[in-house]
């Protein structure tokens, strides 16, 4: 049972806006570069990522990494690596001084 839309429709409009932003950005990446397995998995946790946004593009604290994790269908490891590439080019940041805080999603300057 999932927790989080499946459907772009009944995402936040903002969240969907930024999530076809970072698949254009991941399609930029050689494929040398990224694989398709990472790329399969980097589309699933950023759609889950946009489904968890508020209207303000924050993700709640409650929605731990294990639980999005979960939703996105890879394991932590996973989860780890494509979070690191989305931080690393600006698309996402933890929402406040602790990793506990949330995230919130960003559009690189």
């Amino acid at each position: 049972m999932r927790l989080l839309p499946t459907e772009a429709r009944d995402m936040v409009p903002s969240a969907v806006r930024w999530a076809k932003a970072v698949h254009i950005a991941v399609g930029a990446v050689p494929r040398q570069v990224m694989l398709r397995p990472a790329r399969e998995s980097m589309s699933a946790i950023v759609w889950v990522l946009a489904a968890a946004a508020d209207f303000e593009n924050r993700i709640p604290p409650a929605f731990t990494a294990a639980v999005l994790a979960r939703e996105a269908g890879v394991g932590a490891r996973v989860w780890q690596k494509r979070t690191a590439w989305l931080r690393e080019h600006g698309w996402l940041e933890h929402d406040g001084a602790h990793a506990w805080s949330g995230w919130r999603l960003r559009t690189p300057a």
